[in-house]
Formats: C-alpha cells, structure tokens, sequence
C-alpha cells in the first residue's frame, strides 16, 4: 500500500488531487483542510470518478493529520488567498507562514518519515520553515524552479518550433521573479544553441526576452484565468513520483542552502539528487559569471522573505 497526503485542497490541491488518482502510483490519498466540507467534496467527487473508463480505483477520504502516520508522501499546498492582482508571490509571506508553521507542528506529531513536498508560497521561505521545523530537513522538498524551468523550456521551444522535451534548460534561484534561466548549460537535444540555429536556419534567440517572459507568463495566466494549478500540480506529482520510485531524478528544487556557492543562510532552488529519502545531494555546477550574481540577487531576495516569515511567528 502507497499513501498520499494533500493538505490543502483548494484550486490547487484539487488539481493535484486529479493528477495524482490518474497516476495510480497510490493505493490511498487522504486530504486534510481547514475547511472539512471542502476535503470532504473533493473526496466524493473524485470517488464518483471512478466508475468511468481509465481510472483507477483507489481510496480517497477526507483526514486528519493522525492519517498521515503511514504516508510515503505529502504535498503541501495550504495557503492564504492571492488574486490576480498579486504582483509578486512573497506578499502571502506572513499569511503563509503561520499556516505553514501549523502544518509542519501537527505533522512532527504524527510522522517524520514522509518525504513532503512544498507548494505553498513563496515556496523557497515556506520550505525553509519547514526545514526549520524539526522535521528532518532532507525530506522537506520545496517545488521551487521546477515550473520555471517548464516554462523556459516550453519559451524557448516555441521560438525554435520544437518539441519543448528536446529543451535541455532549467532555472535557479528563487521560484518568481529572481528565477535565473541557466542560458550557459540549453540545448536542444544536445546541440548547441547557435549550432542549432545554423543547422535550421532559426532566428537568433533574444535571451533577454525569453528570460523576462518566464515569470510574466505566470502572472499572465494568473490575471486571464485568476489562478494557476495546472502546471504546478504536474510539477508536484511528477516529483512525488520519482521519489516513490527512487529513480534518482536530478530536479532544481527549493531547500536551505549549506554553503553552496558561499551561501550559509536562507534557501534556494539548485540543482539537488532526489531519492527516496528525499534531497540525497545539492549539486551546485559551475556557472558563468553574471549567472552567479543574479543567484547571488536571488538568495538574498528570497533571505528577506524568510526573515518577513520568521518575525512574523514571533
């Protein structure tokens, strides 16, 4: 039996919900939420999905954080609601950290062996929080730059008229507008980028364009749709898979930071092995230079939304 938790069944959870029953990596997905009436809603609409084609038949219900005891995995997606007017995501920082401080206090209650995966935002202090917490730190995994990179790669498809799978590219840093694209390290299926613009004849890139467009195209999904989920979801369950799996995936995912890049304090989104237990290693690679000072911006941004976090637990 394989176990899933989802805290938060808002928009998003509610789409993680769908994602992770059409996976059927789990034999039992329990939903936690403030609002009981909601978890409970999204367990029997989900439930009644079952007697269609295609899906799999598995146990989901509404729970308590006692359920939690036996799970593999949990996601965490409560937070405090934003609007599309938002303009940057560090604004649910104070709302955000209580609750994130309460969910992490009932789950060292009941468990210290799932692997928990972050959504909540802005995700890179709300994982430090929860590294903080007393729950073993490297199975607390934030979603960081994981969408970021999905979106860079799907930008830089779309220029190219490609598949965006034959992307080679992701970001660093903050999950927002301090998200470094690592244009040192693209490729489209191992070539090149100049090579590759050669070989088809392709319009150069503009890097300046495509990098300013990873994070408005959030904010524009957010404003013509009033909420993302859809991609984020996706983002959460295909990690939650390959930890269940333990395929040894190397994603750039939120978690403190211990000296990489001469960074002792706060979180990051770096390159991290992902096992079974979690963040098996932090991969910190060479970078050019002006990459590494948009880090360095990033680290700092993301070390005042902790420090907004901590005084607003005090």
């Amino acid at each position: 039996m394989t176990k899933l938790g989802i805290i938060g069944t808002g928009r998003v959870g509610s789409q993680v919900l769908t994602d992770a029953q059409y996976l059927g990596a789990f034999s039992e997905i329990v939903l936690i939420d403030t609002n009981e009436d909601l978890a409970h809603g999204e367990a029997l609409d989900h439930h009644h999905l079952q007697g269609l084609n295609h899906t799999h038949h598995i146990k989901i219900y509404k729970g308590s954080y006692q359920d939690l005891a036996d799970a593999e995995i949990v996601i965490v997606s409560a937070s405090a609601p934003s609007t599309p007017n938002m303009a940057d995501r560090t604004l649910l920082t104070r709302a955000n950290s209580s609750i994130i401080h309460s969910v992490f206090e009932q789950l060292n209650q009941v468990t210290q062996e799932a692997v928990v995966i972050v959504i909540s935002n802005p995700v890179d202090a709300m994982t430090y929080l929860g590294q903080a917490s007393g729950y073993p730190a490297e199975k607390v995994i934030g979603t960081g730059t994981i969408l970021e990179s999905s979106r860079f790669r799907t930008l830089i498809a779309d220029h190219y008229k490609v598949d965006p799978k034959n992307v080679e590219a992701f970001v660093l840093g903050e999950h927002g507008s301090h998200g470094v694209p690592i244009w040192s390290r693209v490729k489209i299926h191992g070539i090149e980028l100049e090579e590759f613009e050669s070989l088809t004849g392709s319009t150069p890139i503009d890097k300046n364009v495509i990098s300013k467009r990873i994070d408005e195209v959030s904010f524009e999904v957010f404003q013509k749709k009033g909420w993302t989920n859809s991609a984020i979801s996706r983002a959460a369950v295909q990690l939650a898979h390959a930890i269940l799996l333990n395929e040894q995936s190397i994603e750039p995912v939120s978690a403190a930071v211990h000296g990489e890049y001469g960074f002792k304090e706060g979180a990051l989104s770096l390159l991290s092995l992902i096992s079974r237990e979690g963040i098996a290693k932090r991969l910190p690679i060479q970078l050019a230079e002006a990459e590494l000072q948009q880090l360095t911006a990033a680290h700092h941004f993301i070390q005042q939304a902790i420090e907004q976090a901590q005084n607003a637990l005090e």
